[in-house]
């Protein structure tokens, strides 16, 4: 049986090693069909094609915004939903009884390129230098996404048939929005005993992410012209109290929560205000002040838990000022997305631990997504045992974004023969 293994795996790998020209341009496809969030068309039509020559099932759809709303998981989107389509493919397993099966997960939406004045290689050309592919998008997650559909060719074409069910999921809505669009295929029907969401880890196995609530903060004033200041209170005067005090919040918080998957990380609980409004006119004494920002949580507590803790401290805030006291900070949860923990020794993370070991000759401790992604709707909605594992990169969100070549063909190694140990094949 052992050998048996072998031969499978040298054969998956062998495979992959043919197939690297082909996982360049997959993925070069993909970058070239930009896809900002609100404009995924024309790269799920890409996906939908490299599907279909894969000859999985493939399911197109538009997601129906009220199937989503009626779900407490779902985030407000800025987009409306027809012709940005989710794109799902089913490999059908040889024998569903005696394997199990696997999601292959990821998100074709990117944040806009600009200021493209900024790069010094196109963001929507795929450029390949120095064993690095550059584009939008090509870490965050393109390149992941590429791997996932490679990892499936590269089984097939090493004339081998997975016994479980394998689907690739192909959604829009992760960047704004998060998780929306996983949560669409979920309440579509799509599960499976396990899922891999390959999000770019720098090939760390990552079997946990933070949450977080994106806030806002009202702060009252009162307004008055200018010449006549102390008729007013100033909005903006009293929002730079609020914010000043997050950092305490933030340290607090910090002291008093751990996980060891974050252990590594120098905050435990980032609170970080991002944006800040205030003014109503020239020469008039601000009647308001907004913060906006997100609270990054750990495992172990849900986000209304968070939030009340933060509407607690916000209140203590406002109590040692005679106007705030009288006029409380209004706190708002804009977008919640929940953190989440396999177990250690969960079997398929236990897994994936050992074949990525295999592949790239080194042990590394299992950790947490420093942030967000859609993994939590699969643990947390859909009950799944749920990895997050991609290539190594840099400058995601930022100009001259990358994929390093050699791990973007590791990662495929370490996907495709995790697929055929967890579903088997014959």
């Amino acid at each position: 049986m052992a050998a048996d293994r072998e031969m499978i795996r040298n054969r998956i790998l062998r495979s992959v090693d043919e197939q690297k020209a082909g996982l360049i341009d997959t993925l070069q496809k993909l970058i070239q069909a930009p896809s900002i969030t609100g404009a995924e068309g024309p790269c799920a039509a890409v996906c939908a094609d490299l599907l279909q020559e894969l000859g999985l099932e493939v399911d197109q759809w538009d997601v129906d915004p009220d199937v989503l709303r009626a779900h407490p998981a779902a985030n407000p989107s800025s987009f409306p939903y027809p012709g940005r389509p989710n794109v799902v493919g089913r490999y059908k397993g040889a024998n569903p009884a005696k394997g199990r099966s696997l999601i292959l997960n990821g998100h074709i939406d990117v944040v806009t390129a600009e200021p493209v004045a900024q790069w010094t290689h196109d963001p929507w050309g795929g450029e390949v230098v120095d064993n690095k592919l550059f584009g939008r998008g090509a870490v965050d997650m393109k390149g992941g996404v590429a791997t996932m559909i490679v990892a499936l060719r590269c089984v097939l074409a090493a004339g081998l048939r997975p016994l479980g069910d394998v689907l690739i999921e192909c959604v829009i809505e992760e960047e704004e929005g998060v998780g929306n669009g996983t949560l669409a295929s979920l309440l579509r029907g799509y599960t499976a005993d396990a899922c891999i969401v390959t999000e770019g880890t720098d090939m760390a196995v990552q079997p946990s992410m933070r949450g977080a609530i994106r806030w806002k903060i009202t702060v009252e004033g009162k307004s008055s012209h200018g010449v006549e200041k102390w008729l007013g209170v100033d909005g903006i005067e009293k929002g730079f109290a609020v914010w000043q005090s997050l950092r305490y919040f933030q340290d607090a918080m910090s002291l008093l929560y751990s996980h060891p998957f974050y252990s590594g990380y120098p905050i435990s609980i980032p609170v970080t205000p991002d944006a800040i409004h205030a003014g109503a006119w020239r020469g008039m004494v601000a009647p308001d002040c907004t913060i906006e920002g997100y609270l990054e949580t750990l495992p172990g507590q849900d986000t209304y838990f968070w939030e009340d803790k933060f509407r607690a401290y916000l209140h203590s805030v406002a109590s040692t000022d005679p106007w705030l006291r009288d006029h409380l900070p209004r706190l708002e949860v804009l977008e919640r997305y929940e953190a989440y923990a396999e177990a250690e020794n969960d079997p398929f993370v236990t897994l994936m631990q050992e074949v990525t070991q295999q592949v790239t000759g080194t042990t590394t401790p299992l950790s947490g997504m420093n942030g967000g992604c859609d993994a939590y709707v699969r643990h947390v909605y859909g009950h799944t045992p749920t990895v997050i594992f991609g290539p190594t990169g840099a400058n995601a969100h930022g100009a001259d974004e990358y994929v390093d070549i050699d791990d973007l063909v590791a990662a495929t190694k370490v996907i495709a023969l995790t697929l055929a140990d967890w579903c088997g094949v014959e």
